[in-house]
């Protein structure tokens, strides 16, 4: 069966934009209405460069509103400083999937501004149990990506400690996002204090 025609438009923006992927991770049997999720995977060009990791599924269904929270269609990305081991690759891929079928699993919609605890560490961001859903930040960055059946968001997955997610929870979101800009570099763990 074809792809809808929503996420063939969502996969040429990613590659309009990113080029070629080097990797593609597909995860069948999801949740209705996610039937797969596909995690791209745009390795490092060079050790300061990044590896992005996006999702293609998740917005063949509009998310439900709920608790005032916006609904409408969205997809992840996440983005990790440096190249990725193809074992990693896997762990990051499988822990966005899974973020990816929350709004259907848990019942709520996930957007910007956002908080997602999880049991364990995300992939290669050791002391990071949590992430906080971030829009755009830098200026040129996608906010949305432009299909023919409707916008889809672009949330972007940044990885945070416990003591980062306590001031998350606390703040503004627009201003701890600030300060964790201005904190440090988003795409690498949070440095180990010692």
């Amino acid at each position: 069966m074809p792809a809808p025609s929503i996420l063939r438009d969502v996969f040429h923006a990613l590659r309009a934009e990113l080029g070629e992927e080097d990797t593609g991770i597909t995860f069948d049997n999801g949740p209705l209405p996610l039937d797969r999720i596909d995690v791209m995977v745009y390795g490092a060009a060079a050790p300061l460069t990044a590896t992005v990791f996006a999702t293609v599924g998740m917005s063949v269904e509009p998310m439900a509103p709920r608790d005032g929270r916006a609904g409408g269609r969205a997809e992840l990305r996440l983005v990790r400083q440096g190249a990725v081991e193809p074992r990693d690759q896997g762990l990051i891929a499988r822990q966005l999937a899974n973020l990816a079928t929350y709004p259907w699993t848990v019942g709520r919609p996930l957007g910007w501004g956002e908080t997602v605890s999880f049991d364990d560490d995300v992939p290669t961001f050791p002391g990071c149990r949590s992430v906080f859903l971030a829009g755009p930040w830098e200026y040129g960055q996608a906010g949305s990506i432009d299909t023919t059946t409707e916008p889809v968001r672009v949330i972007n997955v940044v990885p945070i400690s416990d003591a980062e997610r306590t001031r998350a929870l606390s703040a503004r979101p627009e201003a701890f996002f600030s300060e964790l800009l201005d904190a440090r570099g988003v795409f690498a763990p949070p440095a180990a204090k010692g």
